[in-house]
């Protein structure tokens, strides 16, 4: 069950929508709420040539960037209290000072989810360009993370992308941890060249879930398309509320979810997507 939420705060309609969904299940799941802010000092103080004598003033600049960046931080975090404390959730608010993929990493052991935008805008300087702090945080994240977009979906059910391998096990059973399975009707989709094998690999995801008490249902899918436009269809066909997906390694399915294309496949969601190894 969840006990604490970490949400990543960089003040975007990405993070906000994070917020929204922390909220949501936080309601629900009477779960702490923790949001961070980093502010990226290393990127603010990076070494840079400067003319003879110059160096005091890029001192001074430094430090004005860096007050105005923990301005805007305390401004975010503000406003996560506010909306939390609104919805009458326990809540605790954090600013740290670093690079901000690591302090999230290293924040993310005390909690059991980690939410964040689809993109991100940590990085210093880049107020309109979005930040690589994702991709380094789902390369070894010590717990689930959840990728969300901009725009929340009113859909009531989880879609499950179950593809029999280890790590599919592995998130699924993450999933379970969370309580939310037992929330929503959850739905397994597997995807094969034999529809038989699919519904052998969905069976073992839907008995897990039954365990636990979940109400599920499989979907197994028999085609030799590109699986990604295939799953992603199917969030839309089942009004899908999030995508729970773990797979990775050397079939087209694993591959494509944690191979080179996988912020492709994000950006490709319409849903909240949880992604875990």
């Amino acid at each position: 069950m969840l006990k604490s939420i970490l949400v990543g705060l960089d003040g975007s309609k990405f993070s906000e929508a994070a917020t929204d969904l922390a909220v949501r299940w936080a309601k629900r799941t009477g779960a702490t709420l923790v949001g961070q802010t980093v502010v990226d000092e290393p990127g603010i103080t990076v070494p840079e040539p400067v003319p003879m004598g110059a160096a005091y003033f890029k001192g001074q600049r430094d430090e004005e960037l860096l007050a105005e960046a923990h301005a805007q931080a305390d401004g975010y975090l503000k406003r996560f209290l506010a909306q939390a404390s609104g919805a009458g959730v326990p809540v605790t608010v954090l600013e740290a000072t670093g690079v901000p993929a690591e302090t999230l990493l290293a924040e993310a052991q005390r909690h059991d989810l980690i939410l964040l935008g689809v993109e991100t805008y940590f990085r210093a300087g880049a107020a309109d360009t979005p930040c690589d702090t994702l991709d380094k945080v789902l390369h070894s994240p010590p717990r689930p993370v959840v990728a969300v977009p901009d725009l929340l979906p009113d859909g009531s059910t989880v879609v499950i992308g179950y593809d029999g391998s280890l790590q599919a096990a592995r998130t699924l059973s993450a999933f379970v941890a969370t309580g939310l399975a037992g929330l929503f009707e959850n739905v397994v989709v597997t995807i094969d060249e034999d529809v038989e094998e699919a519904e052998r690999i969905a069976s073992r995801a839907v008995d897990y879930l039954k365990l636990h008490g979940a109400t599920v249902k499989a979907r197994p899918v028999e085609t030799r398309l590109d699986p990604a436009p295939v799953l992603l269809d199917h969030t839309v066909q089942l009004n899908a509320h999030l995508l729970v997906m773990g797979a990775f390694g050397h079939s087209a399915l694993r591959e494509f979810f944690f191979g080179s294309t996988t912020r492709g496949v994000l950006r490709g969601s319409t849903v909240p997507v949880m992604l875990y190894h």
